[in-house]
């Protein structure tokens, strides 16, 4: 059987250098930042530095009080998502949801009672967070904080209830749910999906992680997704095709700058791919993240004649 031909034929994008396709290609072609300067930071609370802002999530919401049980990188993920599908008409059971959704830490100050309670002599005492900590702690937050919520959110919000899959961690992450949906598809599992990518590194204990791990660039934020459909389905349809998508590295490589964003995790490489598709491709390239010199996980963009 020949492997099905995976087209994008929809985006949806929030991140610090924009709000829509658009406006994130035309940033990255102009070199706009979405970084502000740290003297700025304390009369910006909902525009931290490599933050996205307010999010646009309350149009996709079912249920507002749902948003209460939403921690930002789920917000995030969710607000992207409803634009990508746009007025996809097929069959939700059967379409396919793939995301990078990186740690999804919860709210900076959620926990610290709990964790001032626990502490004895400088150390985290277990026995004393079974206790007294335990009292403390927000019985919504691990709710929150489960790396999949991110797909439980867009499950029922939108009522995409096909195959799934959520890779945690940092900018790899984003790059293995794509390639995951685009295998979906050309092997004939799906015939469309939402792939893409979330996070939020711009809390309090993302912050510290990344010092913990040596990471001292500025974070970031941000939530990236493509609808990947097969040619013959969005033909079906009568999709327009913005691009074609594959496994593997040809063209010049592209990326979207640390510099514009931050560090915006397991979203990066699906934001370059947003990005690059926004901006019109014209010939083929591949974008690939994790380990320089390594193109063996990278994702081809072509032009949508090249199919």
């Amino acid at each position: 059987m020949t492997a099905a031909t995976v087209v994008v034929t929809g985006l949806g994008v929030i991140s610090p250098i924009g709000h829509s396709p658009d406006a994130v290609a035309a940033a990255v072609a102009a070199g706009t930042t979405g970084l502000m300067p740290s003297t700025e930071l304390a009369h910006l609370p909902d525009d931290r530095a490599g933050g996205a802002g307010k999010i646009p999530v309350r149009a996709w919401l079912k249920r507002r009080k749902d948003r209460k049980l939403m921690a930002r990188a789920s917000e995030l993920a969710l607000a992207a998502a409803g634009p990508a599908l746009g007025d996809f008409s097929g069959d939700r059971v059967e379409l396919g949801l793939f995301l990078g959704v990186g740690r999804e830490p919860p709210d900076d100050g959620e926990c610290e009672g709990a964790l001032a309670a626990a502490a004895h002599e400088g150390r985290l005492d277990p026995i004393r967070l079974a206790g007294r900590g335990r009292d403390l702690y927000p019985p919504l937050l691990p709710l929150k904080t489960l790396p999949n919520m991110a797909l439980a959110h867009i499950s029922i919000n939108l009522g995409v209830m096909g195959e799934n899959g959520a890779w945690a961690g940092e900018c790899g992450a984003g790059q293995r749910a794509v390639l995951a949906g685009i295998q979906a598809i050309a092997e004939g599992r799906c015939e469309a999906a939402l792939v893409g990518g979330a996070d939020s590194l711009v809390d309090l204990g993302s912050a510290r992680d990344r010092l913990r791990l040596g990471h001292n660039g500025p974070p970031g934020e941000a939530a990236a997704v493509l609808l990947l459909e097969s040619l013959d389905a969005a033909t079906a349809r009568g999709a327009s095709v913005l691009a074609v998508l594959s496994a593997g590295a040809d063209g010049e490589a592209l990326a979207v700058p640390e510099h514009l964003t931050g560090d915006v995790g397991a979203a990066a490489v699906p934001l370059a791919l947003v990005a690059a598709v926004a901006a019109g491709v014209e010939a083929p390239c591949h974008v690939h993240r994790p380990e320089p010199g390594d193109v063996s996980a990278a994702i081809s963009v072509s032009p949508p004649h090249a199919c």
